[in-house]
C-alpha cells in the first residue's frame, strides 16, 4: 500500500455521500481520512475498500455535536497525519458530517423559541 502525496479529510465518511466521496477520491489516488460518529464498523468497511485498492485510508471518530472534543480530535489527527501519512497537513477538507434533529416541524419551532 502506497502513501499518497495528497490527503483528503472527509467528515461523515462512513456511509452515504461521505463514503462515496471518499471512494471517488481514493480511485483518483488520494489518500483519505474519514470520520464517523457512531458507526465504526461501517467506517472500517470503507477504509478496507480503499486500502484494498492500494490507497491508504484511516477512520477516526469525531462527534460534531460535541465541540469540546475538537482539541482531542485535532491532536489525534496530527498524530495520524505524521505516523500514517508522513505529512503534517491534509490537502482537501470535505465537510459532510452533520447532526440531525428528528421531530415534527411544529415541535422544532417550539424548541427553537425556548432555546433562543
Amino acid at each position: 500500500m502506497s502513501v499518497s502525496k495528497t490527503v483528503a479529510l472527509v467528515t461523515g465518511g462512513s456511509r452515504g455521500l461521505g463514503s462515496n466521496i471518499a471512494l471517488k477520491l481514493a480511485a483518483q489516488g488520494t489518500a483519505v481520512i474519514i470520520t464517523y460518529n457512531t458507526r465504526k464498523d461501517e467506517a472500517l468497511k470503507v477504509v478496507e475498500q480503499i486500502n484494498n485498492t492500494g490507497v491508504h485510508a484511516v477512520a477516526l471518530q469525531l462527534s460534531t455535536e460535541h465541540t469540546d472534543s475538537f482539541p482531542g480530535f485535532f491532536n489525534t489527527l496530527a498524530d495520524v497525519l505524521q505516523t500514517d501519512f508522513q505529512t503534517d497537513r491534509f490537502d482537501y477538507l470535505i465537510n459532510n458530517a452533520g447532526i440531525g434533529l428528528h421531530m415534527p416541524f411544529e415541535k422544532q419551532q417550539k424548541r427553537s423559541l425556548i432555546c433562543s
